[in-house]
């Protein structure tokens, strides 16, 4: 394929997915406010803090989903013979099946003793927070199994089928948030009920949609020793990455809940909900842009994959920092807005995890290439190590009397003083990352946006009093503003004519 024929695919997928995002952002906004007004803050918490298991186990099933992902990509990238195919798309359900056994094994175990004895929950909500974590399991199971069927749909690059599915998830849970609302008894074990519920017909869609549309994906046994030793080997350093971030993620709220109670687990899981939701604009651009990234990488074409990691890395953050100028210069506005009554620390939660997402996209392509090499030891290694560290320095704030937003506070520090200066010397060890090309391709207009867009607004924003013509106006100014430097300053010469290109044929001919 074309260089040209990459980047309209990639353009393609984008907007596919960008459709998407625009529908599920508004819509999980719109609800979360619902159920924090319907369920009230101790109730909210508890689902955030108990039901926040599914959220963790579907980061486990999103990570486990990237092995067949990255086999399915690489055999396409050879040719794609279906005999392969099948073998890896089995393979890949049998170890998914074992990895959703062992799971709901220590859930049921270890997971049940520990909400039972350690979470700081009202005696009164215990059987509640039980139910809740009871769905929350056994939607893992489904979303675990679905992982290796979401992969084909993006190995394949069929994108527009993961957005109307996207679609689909949120519409239904506004349904449910409906349902919420109406129904009588308690609404916190609805509210799980309903959720695994939407999974189940998730799951289904794409078990039928699979099967037919990609003739290998159809469940045969097979044991191939070798491919079990490849996948095995791939899965497992990715299933202890999930692992680890559970244990920083769920870690860091058990703690919350630990050392000030639900009342900051409601905090945090709603300025996670804001988060998640931007952090998925530039997500779109990197699910698009990841298969092409395996792909180069198996043809051995070293141009064309260092060029689209700096592309991929300029616009996944300029996707996501767009967003994220007017939320970090009127946080306290925006949250007031959408919730009315706004949970302490909401807004400090929120800016800290919007900076610590935005160094994070950093990274997000070189990772792709390094899952595709195979070459994974030292850099999971790391990451693991990275999340201890964390875990014990959120600890050590807390426990000397620090207030709750330290535990991001010890995050950044791990991953922009240890983090980044160790990832960008095992790219240039293992993969001779040319780091100056990199840097001015990439680093300095990413600096040079970041600068030129925040700064004038920050100024700004205290020099008039508070106000909400002031909010608006900053909120409006600061969007077209960075839009406008993004344009000028970030993109190249030839990506501003597509865009515009673009624009005027879809948008200013119709």
């Amino acid at each position: 394929m074309t260089t040209s024929a990459n980047n309209k695919k990639i353009v393609k997928n984008t907007l596919a997915l960008y459709f998407r995002q625009i529908i599920t952002m508004f819509v999980a906004l719109f609800t979360s406010r619902i159920v924090l007004q319907t369920l009230g803050v101790t109730d909210y918490g508890i689902n955030n803090v108990v039901g926040g298991v599914v959220a963790m186990f579907g980061f486990i099933s999103g990570t486990l989903m990237g092995i067949t992902q990255r086999f399915i990509s690489v055999e396409l990238g050879k040719g794609g013979d279906e005999t392969v195919l099948r073998k890896i798309f089995s393979t890949s359900m049998i170890l998914h099946v074992v990895a959703a056994v062992v799971v709901i094994i220590l859930a049921q175990t270890v997971g049940l003793w520990f909400l039972n004895t350690h979470l700081v929950i009202p005696e009164d909500r215990m059987v509640a927070a039980n139910w809740v974590y009871q769905f929350a399991v056994f939607g893992f199971a489904l979303s675990l199994l679905n992982a290796p069927l979401m992969a084909l749909v993006i190995s394949h690059e069929d994108m527009h089928i993961f957005g109307y599915m996207g679609i689909f998830d949120v519409v239904v849970r506004l349904l449910t948030v409906y349902l919420l609302v109406v129904v009588s008894g308690d609404k916190l074990i609805f509210l799980a009920m309903f959720g695994f519920g939407v999974t189940f017909l998730v799951w289904l869609f794409y078990r039928f949609y699979c099967r037919w549309k990609y003739k290998y994906a159809r469940f045969q046994w097979v044991w191939d020793k070798v491919l079990v030793r490849e996948l095995s080997g791939f899965g497992g350093w990715v299933f202890g990455l999930s692992i680890f971030g559970i244990l920083l993620n769920q870690g860091r709220n058990i703690m919350l809940n630990m050392f000030f109670g639900p009342a900051v687990n409601a905090a945090q899981g709603l300025a996670n909900a804001v988060n998640t939701a931007l952090l998925s604009f530039g997500n779109n651009f990197k699910q698009a842009i990841v298969p092409q990234l395996v792909k180069s990488y198996v043809a051995e074409d070293p141009n064309l994959k260092w060029s689209l990691a700096e592309r991929g890395t300029r616009i996944t953050y300029f996707l996501f920092f767009i967003l994220s100028v007017p939320l970090l210069l009127e946080t306290e506005f925006i949250l007031k807005l959408w919730l009315e009554n706004v949970p302490e620390y909401t807004a400090v939660f929120v800016r800290f995890m919007v900076v610590d997402a935005l160094t994070m996209t950093l990274l997000w392509t070189f990772h792709s290439i390094i899952d595709a090499s195979g070459k994974m030891k030292a850099m999971y290694g790391f990451a693991y190590i990275s999340a201890i560290l964390i875990l014990v320095l959120s600890y050590l704030f807390l426990r000397a009397g620090y207030p709750p937003q330290y535990i991001f506070v010890a995050t950044l520090l791990v991953r922009i003083l240890l983090g980044w200066p160790f990832n960008f010397i095992l790219l240039k060890k293992l993969f001779n990352l040319p780091i100056r090309f990199f840097i001015r391709k990439a680093i300095i207009p990413i600096f040079l946006v970041s600068t030129v867009s925040f700064l004038p607004f920050f100024f700004a924003n205290n020099l008039f009093s508070e106000s909400m013509l002031r909010s608006g106006i900053i909120i409006i100014t600061s969007m077209l503003w960075t839009s406008v430097v993004v344009m000028l300053v970030g993109l190249r010469k030839n990506e501003r004519i597509k865009i515009i290109a673009f624009v005027k044929r879809k948008i200013l001919l119709r």
